[in-house]
């Protein structure tokens, strides 16, 4: 797969939820509305609920009053309290501005963004904090953030955050999150309870399938039946109606997995299909999901509940380089490449334990990479030179190297003055790939020597055209200090690039302004981003 730049490319593994209007707030948590169901799986490793207030209703467009028990008023709620410790900070949106968190976040439940900004946004949502000065009690941005946790890959912290945000049972948009956020992680129960404690849009298409889907699970059949009757009568999915049919079916004719959400993954477990053949049409959130489940694709799920113990399946046979090459090929964008990169990731482990005579060490070690398995990234790398010995590209082999040291946040300086000595051919095709090189992996380094700078300084390298509005506006952002903002406009620049990322000289600008602002994880993965790009995979 070669990516290329210039071409904005549709997302197909993203959630895009219609967030209506400003939200309801009650006055409990969720999941006040279904903990006394026994059959509700609880959220894994989710902090302690604060205290609800004890007042019951408050007007859409007023702010969220302190109230008080007996003498003692109550801290104002802070909506963007709940979440997880990503290392950013409780301070992590202080003096951001809240009109540009109203700007970008609703945006990024259906941008297509590039994984590195992906991860970006993941982290900066989903971090247990306050929020952006003036906005602790704005329901809709909320609502926003929930969305845009979720639809960027984090069903856990996108469940964790709803778990304790008051008044979701009030919002189908809210409501619609937490359930798909439910359905992903495995939480079928959950998930049904959510629809059953929804006090809106009760008739909706989606939660009419979530309702006809819940009462398939419980064996009312004929129920079942009658709400997917009146879910087709305002609108026919065939993919859902494939899998919910062969489930009322008994599993007979189901086809093949559908992944585009968290219904259609629920029914393709639900069925026992194979998953594999379905990961590159994923939603972002299903994808990594699967990414860090136990359950591979194509291994067999545990039995439904109730179901005769069938005959444990064969062994697969080993697994092939051109297996794995071939699906990394067949990745339509660097976004499905990266993805295919994790879901390849175990056959990438055989190969090497089996000491298989690779003939593409190069893009398997690259994929490797990608998918964070350093470890086996190291072991192909051991066993090639850097001399063009057995027919591997020196200059790939160099690249190579500087995507483990970008990985590693190790910049080592003796490998930037062997890709500047690259850069000093006269082919421009390897020029640009080793020049660029050169730049990303300069762009983690602390300090550089006086000749490299001169060396640096003379490259020339393609401008790109990209949003300098909101790149100046990031750079102001890290001078003043605002982390949580500077993160924003940095996802916010790269939307227009979508699945690729940002080109060069944005991407090195990225790389260290979040560096600057103490983000080190997330600035090596805009650069292995980048780095992994250069190779023909």
């Amino acid at each position: 797969m070669i990516v290329r730049r210039g071409k904005r490319l549709g997302n197909p593994m993203a959630f895009a939820f219609g967030m209506a209007g400003v939200v309801l707030l009650a006055a409990s948590p969720l999941g006040s509305a279904y903990a006394q169901s026994s059959t509700v799986a609880p959220v894994v490793d989710a902090p302690d609920a604060p205290p609800p207030p004890t007042t019951a209703t408050i007007a859409p467009s007023s702010p969220i009053s302190v109230t008080t028990v007996g003498a003692q008023p109550l801290a104002q709620l802070d909506l963007f309290s709940a979440g997880r410790q990503t290392g950013l900070g409780q301070d992590l949106w202080k003096g951001s501005s809240a009109d540009i968190a109203r700007i970008v976040i609703p945006t990024l439940a259906d941008a297509p963004l590039s994984p590195a900004s992906a991860a970006l946004g993941r982290d900066l949502l989903a971090t247990a904090s306050m929020a952006p000065d003036g906005a602790g009690n704005d329901a809709a941005l909320a609502a926003a953030r929930a969305s845009a946790v979720l639809a960027l890959g984090d069903a856990e912290g996108a469940a964790d955050i709803l778990d304790h945000t008051p008044g979701v049972s009030g919002s189908a948009a809210l409501s619609r999150v937490a359930a798909e956020a439910a359905l992903i992680t495995g939480r079928n129960d959950k998930a049904c309870a959510i629809g059953d404690a929804l006090a809106s849009d009760r008739d909706g298409i989606y939660w009419l399938r979530l309702r006809a889907f819940c009462q398939a699970l419980a064996g009312k059949t004929d129920m079942a039946q009658l709400t997917f009757t009146l879910a087709n009568q305002q609108l026919r999915d065939p993919y859902f109606a494939r899998l919910l049919g062969a489930l009322l079916a008994g599993g007979a004719d189901a086809g093949d997995a559908s992944l585009r959400n968290g219904l259609d993954f629920a029914l393709s477990v639900q069925l026992k299909l194979d998953l594999g053949p379905a990961l590159p049409t994923a939603s972002r959130a299903v994808a990594q999901q699967l990414a860090g489940s136990p359950v591979a694709p194509g291994v067999p799920l545990p039995p439904l509940a109730g179901a005769a113990a069938a005959t444990p399946p064969p062994p697969p046979p080993p697994p092939t380089e051109a297996d794995v090459l071939n699906a990394l090929r067949a990745a339509p964008n660097f976004s499905a490449y990266a993805e295919t990169a994790k879901a390849m990731k175990p056959k990438i482990v055989q190969l090497v334990e089996l000491k298989t005579a690779l003939t593409a060490p190069v893009a398997l070690a690259t994929a490797a990479i990608v998918a964070n398995d350093l470890s086996d990234a190291d072991k192909i790398r051991a066993g090639l030179t850097v001399d063009g010995a057995g027919g591997v590209d020196v200059l790939d082999v160099t690249i190579l190297d500087a995507t483990l040291a970008a990985a590693r946040g190790q910049p080592d300086p003796s490998l930037i003055g062997r890709l500047v000595q690259l850069g000093q051919t006269s082919d421009s095709r390897e020029r640009n790939r080793a020049q660029s090189a050169v730049m990303l992996l300069a762009a983690l380094a602390p300090s550089l020597d006086p000749g490299v700078r001169a060396e640096l300084a003379a490259f020339s390298l393609p401008a790109d055209g990209g949003p300098a509005a909101r790149l100046i506006a990031m750079e102001t952002a890290v001078g003043d200090g605002h982390k949580g903002e500077a993160g924003l406009l940095a996802i916010w620049a790269t939307e227009a690039e979508g699945e690729v990322g940002p080109g060069l000289d944005d991407r090195i600008r990225i790389e260290q302004a979040l560096a600057r602002l103490g983000m080190s994880a997330n600035a090596r993965t805009f650069a292995v981003e980048g780095l992994a790009q250069l190779q023909a995979h």
